[in-house]
């Protein structure tokens, strides 16, 4: 009896001690062996290949603060811990050379420092949210919080080490902070943010791009937000063309923003074998010409044809601007003076539909999850041509309640007093903006080319490299307000009606626009992943939240009550048939 029991035990601790060295021999192996598995139905927890190939080629150390910590409502914890989620996963990949840390701003900073700290951090491009929530007494907390990061990255070159410096902002759609969707969507887009700015900051040569000048376009200022926005990323530079063919060499982007003034031959080929040879253009351009000032001093404006002359080298290419303008139900906010004549003025928001607010194409990865787009005054394009050797995508439309006025139009004042007609506004889904990637053809084939370049022999390309465009038919898209004073210049956020007080999703669209010409190694790729927003039943939520706080209460509790008592009962038979 003693020797069975003896033999019991010996077999016992044999079984554990194999046990312990299967599991160090495993955990051995596991160090060379690496796999994550995600349970999720839209693999929310796998980074894409694009993520794991930046992080895996990272050749310096890389910190990242963000300013997303502290006393927050619920909703706000659930974006942080999303964002800790995919640190913790792009850090899988990048091993030491990632780190990152959580700054909690009202704890860290003294009270009387705060409001330096948060101009700071304006300054830097990140962007504050004012979010509330009710207490369970019945008061309500507001929070100034800065959900965004930091990204710090260490270089070296032939010239030295430096570091460079960009900012994340998470929360796109700041001006519906409170918004459900847009914090969940703001979730989805994590690893969007983090991963592409990681992509462009850690880019060994610091792109060039070309605001080109000299034809009434945007100055520095009125172009200062977007500019601003790229810091880090890329470097803009104002550009005169001046009929020099190797003018607009050495820059990776040319950007023509709202040009007023018409385009000479000489100007138009240069830019025309700049495309022939690969290059990327991003056109911001009136078709139409509007003199929004003169509804200040009346009521009544034109709109007439622009003459940049710059159609006809677009519809070479395989776009048209038409020469209309959009009128759309669905617009932005116009401050309108009310009063009667002779009356005092009363200004008051009314809806302008020559300010239409355009949507984003969904699928594509510029304008996936974008916010609205304020216009004025755009018009529409078409796709002209059937080069097969040229892809054509719309990637903003107006309103399913828009139409189209030819020009010469008169707009009126007299409109805001009105109810418009929705008979009026039958045509749906206007384009507005459209992307041409391929190859396309010469504007300037079988022309006398002795006259350009300044007289200067160039060799002229018929058929163009793999290229890239983005049409957009209305300048202010990309323009920022700018407030003149005596006391200097403010440059206002692409974007922001301030009559409305919304921040429209400007800014963003000609980011993404920006980045996706500039795109090279497919990092873009990141922003196409796609989540399924499993939002709560609003309608049931309060009626029925009794019901389940009580049923995830109790039933984890009776589970592990019912486990313990199966438990107990297993113990006492086996042991008594021991016995």
């Amino acid at each position: 009896m003693v020797k069975s029991s003896f033999a019991r035990k010996s077999r016992a601790i044999t079984r554990f001690l194999v046990l312990i060295v299967a599991l160090l021999a495993l955990n051995y192996v596991a160090r060379f062996i690496f796999f994550r598995i995600d349970l999720t139905e839209d693999s929310r927890y796998t980074l894409t290949e694009a993520s794991k190939r930046v992080m895996r080629n990272l050749d310096n150390h890389l910190y990242i603060e963000i300013y997303l910590d502290g006393e927050m409502p619920i909703e706000m914890k659930k974006l942080r811990a999303t964002i800790k989620e995919t640190l913790d996963e792009l850090k899988v990949y990048a091993g030491s050379r990632l780190r990152y840390e959580f700054v909690d701003i009202a704890k860290e900073v003294a009270p009387q420092d705060l409001e330096r700290v948060y101009f700071d951090l304006r300054n830097s491009g990140l962007s504050p949210i004012i979010v509330s929530a009710n207490a369970a007494d019945g008061s309500r907390s507001e929070w100034t919080l800065f959900p965004g990061a930091k990204i710090f990255y260490t270089q070296s070159d032939s010239l030295g080490v430096f570091e460079r410096e960009v900012s994340v902002n998470f929360l796109e759609n700041s001006s519906d902070a409170n918004s459900d969707e847009s914090l969940l969507i703001a979730q989805q887009n994590v690893e969007t943010a983090l991963a592409g700015a990681i992509a462009r900051i850690v880019r060994k040569e610091i792109p060039r791009i070309a605001f080109v000048q000299g034809h009434g376009e945007l100055d520095e200022y009125e172009v200062g937000d977007i500019c601003k926005a790229l810091d880090g990323y890329a470097r803009p530079e104002q550009v005169t063309i001046d009929g020099n063919m190797n003018a607009l060499a050495g820059y990776s982007l040319v950007i023509v923003a709202k040009p007023t003034q018409p385009w000479s031959d000489d100007d138009k080929i240069v830019l025309d074998q700049y495309l022939m040879r690969g290059g990327r253009v991003a056109w911001f351009v009136d078709a139409v010409d509007v003199h929004h000032d003169s509804l200040a001093r009346g009521e009544f404006t034109f709109a007439l044809a622009c003459n940049h002359g710059l159609d006809e080298s677009l519809f070479k290419y395989g776009v048209r601007l038409n020469p209309d303008v959009i009128s759309d139900l669905q617009s932005a906010f116009l401050l309108v003076n009310v009063a009667p004549d002779g009356q005092p003025t009363d200004f008051k928001l009314a809806p302008w539909t020559y300010y239409p607010l355009l949507m984003p194409s969904g699928e594509h990865p510029i304008t996936k999850g974008l916010n609205l787009i304020e216009s004025k005054y755009p018009s529409s394009v078409d796709m002209v041509g059937r080069d097969t050797a040229t892809r054509k995508e719309v990637l903003l439309y107006s309103s399913e309640y828009s139409r189209t006025q030819s020009v010469p139009a008169m707009l009126s004042l007299a409109q805001t007093k009105e109810r418009p007609d929705p008979e009026a506004y039958r045509q749906q889904f206007v384009p507005i903006a459209m992307l041409l990637e391929g190859s396309f053809s010469s504007a300037y084939i079988n022309r006398p080319l002795q006259q350009y370049n300044h007289g200067i022999p160039f060799d002229f390309k018929a058929k163009s490299e793999p290229a890239k465009m983005i049409v957009v038919a209305d300048g202010d898209i990309i323009r920022n307000e700018v407030v003149r004073r005596s006391d200097g210049t403010r440059i206002l956020p692409l974007g922001f009606n301030r009559s409305m007080n919304i921040q429209f999703g400007n800014r963003n669209f000609v980011k993404n626009c920006i980045f996706y010409l500039l795109d090279d190694d497919n990092t873009m790729q990141i922003r196409q992943r796609e989540w399924t927003l499993r939002m709560l039943d609003k309608t049931k939520i309060y009626p029925q939240r009794t019901y389940w706080v009580s049923l995830n209460t109790a039933l984890p509790l009776l589970l592990t009550l019912l486990t313990g008592l199966f438990f107990i009962g297993w113990r006492k038979r086996k042991f008594a048939k021991r016995k």
